[in-house]
C-alpha cells in the first residue's frame, strides 16, 4: 500500500486515507499486544473496523457533501460539521442498500463481522465487562489469536481498497491477492461450505 498512489479524486483519496488509518490501528494493536497491553490493543480493533467502513462508505455511498467535507482541511467549522457525520449504523444502512455486485460482497462480509463482533468491540473500547473480567484473569491465547486473525482479515480488505483506488489498480492488486495464501496461518479460518 505504501507504493500505491490514489487516483486524484476526493472519493478515492478519502478511501485511501481511511484504508491507511485502518491498517495503522491494526499495527498499533499488534504492537500493544507484544508490549503486554492487551486492553489497549483490543480497544484499537474497533477504530480499525470503523475507519475501514468509513472508507468504503466514502468511496461507494456517501453523498458529495460528505466526500467534500472529509476532503477539506481541518478547521473549527469543518470539525463542527464532522460531528454530524453519519455513524456506523447509518453508513452500513446506506452501504447495504447498494445493488452493485462489486460492493455487495465486501459489505456483506463486513456486516457479518459487525454483527458478530460489535458488542465485544464496544465493551473493549468503553471499559465494559470484557476488559474488566480479562484484566484480572488475563486473555486466553485462543481469544487473542482469533481477534488478531480477524484484524488481519480486515487489513486485507483495507489493502484491497487501497489497491483498487490507486492509479495502477491491477498491478497493485497482485500482492494483495497473494495475502490470503501467503499468510493463511494468520488469517481468519474459512467457514466450511454448507
Amino acid at each position: 500500500m505504501a507504493r500505491a498512489t490514489p487516483v486524484d479524486h476526493p472519493r478515492t483519496i478519502c478511501a485511501y486515507q481511511c484504508a491507511l488509518m485502518s491498517v495503522e490501528h491494526a499495527a498499533g494493536a499488534v504492537a500493544l499486544l507484544t508490549m503486554g497491553m492487551p486492553n489497549a490493543a483490543m480497544a484499537l480493533f474497533r477504530p480499525q473496523f470503523e475507519t475501514l467502513i468509513r472508507g468504503v462508505w466514502l468511496l461507494e455511498a456517501a453523498g458529495e457533501k460528505w466526500v467534500r467535507q472529509y476532503h477539506e482541511p481541518l478547521s473549527e467549522e469543518s470539525a463542527r460539521a464532522a460531528d454530524k457525520a453519519p455513524g456506523l449504523k447509518v453508513m452500513f444502512d446506506e452501504l447495504l442498500k447498494l445493488d452493485d455486485p462489486r460492493v455487495k460482497g465486501i459489505v456483506g462480509h463486513l456486516d457479518e463481522y459487525r454483527q458478530q463482533s460489535l458488542r465485544a468491540m464496544n465493551s473493549f473500547t468503553h471499559g465494559g465487562m470484557n476488559p474488566m473480567s480479562r484484566s484480572g484473569s488475563g486473555y486466553p491465547m485462543g481469544l487473542i489469536d482469533n481477534v488478531v486473525r480477524c484484524a488481519n482479515g480486515l487489513v486485507t480488505y483495507a489493502a484491497q481498497m487501497a489497491a483498487l483506488v490507486s492509479t495502477d489498480a491491477q498491478p497493485n492488486m497482485v500482492p494483495v491477492r497473494a495475502l490470503h495464501a501467503d499468510f493463511a496461518d494468520c488469517m481468519p479460518a474459512k467457514k466450511p461450505d454448507a
